[in-house]
């Protein structure tokens, strides 16, 4: 059994660099970088704070256990380059992360509770496991794979997720108590269940169970990013939501639940195998809001994501609530052999926000994953917000490419303005099928005001030599909305 659980409680929380399991790290000439970083610059004025639990239990093992449970609970929480059964064999290679967090909190006479984030493992034999709540403000986890064994020469990762939000606040009242991830029990079985529930929130490159090996010559970028530069007035805010569950006897899951005002889910491949000589893959997930706001009222709600259980089961369970949504580059069950090719996805969504005596209520995004005794590969996705982005997420995908290029953009853009806003919402939901034998699923729900899905393949065999595949989808509005209601 090897076990690290952590839990955390405070305004600004790290978990960085952090291996566990029966890893080994074979260096020569590499490099091998981790990095956390928070920032608030705060004042508060005449504040009351009353924080809660953040709890994180691990499971106990009959055989091998190897197990991560992180609960954070705080205003900035990252979780950064913390490794669950990992072994990397490196030559002349560099890896960096990057976890950062900006705030510049002013606030005034703020009232804030708490009481979020739980991460739970349970028991069972010959078990990988990541399970990590975070609640707070900004929540980033950043290039933590579970069970992963890269075998590198001279090739460059390059991972970065970044939070910025310049706050501003006023008469602010804040109360939260959402985020709950829990692992499941299983004789077999990798599992990551993540559950954040924050204002900006990134989970980006960690892929579950996944092979890279070999890779060679090439160059992997990913991004992940959050802007908002709020200001806000007579704000209040709930909050509370966002829940994953794995499920039992399950094998390879990937469960996700999201809930916040930006959302990013980005180059997080499940039970993948990468084969890569002198390639290059960019994969990119941008949210930019650049806020106002004035005498609003904000009320979140659960996003939730359940993994199914069964035998021979492969799963994605994505769900995703607040006001800009990107699901991006998340292979489930994908074998890709790149030789000399360039592959580059994008989600972007771009709002420019300002939005006066605004009352936003939302509750939505639900993806619950079906159950098999064997052969079942699933992807189900569901995004609830103003821009909701589902790009380039390939289920049961076989390409071999030489020479090639593949360029996939999603991208919605809103400018908007809107003035005596009320906004209510809480739809969007998916659910898997079960099977016998052999089913191959996606399953995209997405409820907003500007929805693009895109580049998602399923079951498909692509085989490329020198050519050049492009997917686009685009929604541009330019939105001015004056005395607005939307339902």
């Amino acid at each position: 059994m090897f076990q690290t659980n952590v839990a955390q409680e405070g305004r600004q929380n790290n978990h960085c660099s952090n291996v566990t399991g029966d890893e080994t790290v074979d260096l020569t000439g590499g490099r091998l970088q981790g990095r956390c970083v928070t920032e608030d610059g705060s004042f508060n004025g005449f504040s009351k704070v009353h924080t809660g639990p953040a709890d994180a239990k691990g499971g106990g093992g009959t055989s091998r256990l190897a197990q991560q449970n992180v609960a954070q609970r705080g205003r900035q929480n990252n979780d950064c380059a913390s490794r669950n059964t990992f072994s990397l064999s490196s030559s002349g290679d560099k890896i960096q992360s990057n976890c950062a967090d900006e705030d510049t909190s002013v606030s005034d006479h703020t009232y804030s509770e708490g009481r979020g984030a739980s991460a739970e493992g349970r028991s069972g034999g010959n078990f990988d496991q990541q399970n990590v709540a975070q609640a707070g403000r900004q929540n980033n986890i950043c290039d933590s794979p579970n069970y992963v064994f890269p075998d590198l020469t001279g090739s460059r990762f390059d991972t970065d997720c970044t939070n910025k939000d310049a706050s501003v606040s006023r008469h602010t009242s804040d109360k939260s108590g959402g985020a709950q991830a829990r692992g499941a029990q299983a004789g077999s079985a990798e599992v990551q269940d993540i559950a954040q529930e924050g204002r900006q929130n990134n989970f980006c490159a960690n892929p579950n169970s996944t092979d890279a090996s070999p890779v060679s010559d090439s160059r992997t970028d990913v991004d992940c990013a959050n802007k908002d530069a709020s200001l806000s007035e007579h704000t209040r805010h709930k909050g509370g939501g966002a829940q994953a569950k794995g499920g039992a006897l399950a094998q390879e899951q990937q469960n996700i639940a999201q809930e916040g005002r930006q959302n990013n889910t980005c180059a997080n491949p499940n039970i993948s195998t990468l084969d890569l000589s002198g390639a290059r893959t960019d994969t990119d997930c941008v949210n930019k809001d650049v806020s106002r706001t004035k005498h609003s009222v904000v009320k979140g709600g659960p996003a939730r994501a359940e993994g199914g259980s069964g035998d021979d089961v492969f799963q994605q369970n994505i769900a995703q609530e607040g006001r800009q949504n990107n699901a991006c580059d998340n292979a489930n069950d994908a074998d890709i052999t790149a030789t000399g090719g360039r592959t580059k996805n994008r989600c972007v969504t771009v709002d420019g926000s300002k939005n006066r005596h605004t009352v936003e209520t939302n509750r939505g995004a639900e993806a619950v994953g079906g159950s098999s005794v064997a052969d079942l590969s699933q992807q189900n996705i569901a995004q609830s917000g103003r821009q909701n982005n589902a790009c380039a997420n390939h289920n049961g995908l076989d390409a071999d490419v030489t020479g090639a290029r593949q360029d996939t953009a999603c991208v919605t853009v809103d400018r908007s303005v809107n003035a005596g806003t009320k906004k209510s919402g809480g739809g969007a939901s998916v659910e898997g099928g079960s099977s016998v034998a052999d089913l191959f699923q996606q399953n995209i729900a997405q409820e907003g005001r500007q929805n693009n899905a895109c580049g998602n393949t399923n079951n498909l065999t692509l085989t490329g030599d020198g050519g050049s595949t492009q997917n686009q989808c685009v929604a541009v509005d330019r939105s001015v909305n004056i005395g607005t209601q939307e339902d």
